[in-house]
């Protein structure tokens, strides 16, 4: 009996330690992203929003808000920042989000794309910086095993303008590993004490 009482305690333990860590995982094709979001995600292409653009955002169970200290701007093909050299940040307001993912780069004043260098910071502390040679290769996705938050865009430059498309919000539709590891654990426990008991 006490080997069963140890074995909860470590089960406990080893509970408490996997829900402290979130793995969270970065894909560069939009396709490897998707195959990995369960259905159900919100996708927003930003296309024909006016210049004064909205700042919030909501889509099946999915919300967000998109905060720059000027302001936002719609150039009808995509958002961005209203001022250049300005962070970008996508607050994911509906609490549920594990999974985001769309084409992050900057443009100049004329919305031209710029090949310049793009940092992203989850609210995990997850970072990743990148450089696009277009629009197209702009793409960069995560899904975690923990609520996201929020995506930091940081100011690319000067005269330059943080911009999104094609942004996806959902939820991951992989099991966490750590959940597989906890439900392993826990049919072990209660096979060593049916045992024990037999």
């Amino acid at each position: 009996m006490q080997t069963v009482q140890r074995f909860a305690l470590a089960l406990g333990f080893a509970a408490l330690s996997a829900s402290s860590f979130a793995a969270t995982t970065t894909y560069t094709s939009s396709a490897s992203f998707l195959a990995n979001v369960a259905p159900g995600a919100y996708l927003n292409n930003f296309d024909g929003l006016p210049a004064e653009a909205p700042d919030t955002f909501a889509g099946g169970a999915f919300g967000y808000s998109l905060i720059a200290n000027g302001g936002v701007y719609g150039s009808g093909e995509f958002i961005g920042t209203s001022l250049p050299n300005e962070s970008l940040t996508i607050s994911f307001t509906t609490g549920n989000v594990s999974a985001v993912g769309g084409n992050f780069y900057a443009t100049n004043i004329s919305d031209v794309f710029q090949a310049v260098s793009i940092t992203l910071t989850l609210s995990d502390a997850t970072t990743v910086t990148f450089t696009p040679a277009s629009v197209l290769n702009s793409f960069r996705g995560f899904t975690s095993t923990a609520t996201i938050a929020s995506l930091t865009i940081s100011g690319p430059g000067a005269s330059l303008y943080a911009g999104i498309d094609n942004l996806t919000v959902g939820v991951t539709a992989v099991p966490e590993p750590t959940s597989a590891v906890l439900l392993a654990l826990g049919v072990a426990g209660l096979l060593v004490a049916r045992r024990r008991r037999a």
